[in-house]
């Protein structure tokens, strides 16, 4: 009997330590699936600040006149060449945003009005063999900045 006991006892220290195993296992695994969905929305965080902080921010500037609505923006590809010196020819084309007009489309610089809002842009180069080079870049557009006005009343009496 003292046997049967025993052994009984024993199956049960282990269903026992088997089970505290198991809830380790649980609570570890539970962390590491915390820690990892951590880490993925640090990850998607600076992810979303390097693009924001990629792009070309400005802002219409206040004049006073509330029908100003755009601002002429100016693209500069002068900084482009080809390492063999061969002749290039540039192309810009917009990605993304509300269409704007590109002024000089084959042109090392162009230019379009923007109005508040967001625009991507690609230059792609090409040398006189056919090989390309593109480069990408975003502008961001803030409408004008405006105050309130104050509201002041004064009271008076004549004598």
């Amino acid at each position: 009997m003292e046997r049967i006991i025993t052994i009984v006892a024993l199956v049960i220290s282990a269903a026992g330590l088997g089970y505290l195993k198991m809830a380790q296992l649980e609570r570890s695994a539970a962390a590491e699936a915390a820690t990892a969905v951590q880490a993925e929305a640090v990850a998607e965080a600076a992810a979303a600040a390097a693009l924001e902080a990629a792009k070309y921010h400005f802002t219409i500037p206040h004049d006073s006149q509330a029908e100003t609505n755009d601002l002429q923006i100016f693209m500069n590809g002068r900084a482009s060449g080809d390492a063999d010196a061969d002749s290039i020819s540039f192309q810009w084309e917009q990605m993304e945003g509300t269409s704007v007009d590109l002024e000089a489309t084959d042109g090392q610089i162009t230019s379009f009005a923007a109005q508040p809002g967001e625009y991507t842009f690609r230059l792609t180069v090409t040398d006189s063999y056919g090989d390309q080079a593109t480069e990408e870049a975003t502008v961001a557009v803030k409408p004008e900045p405006n105050q309130k006005p104050a509201a002041n009343i004064e009271i008076f009496a004549e004598d």
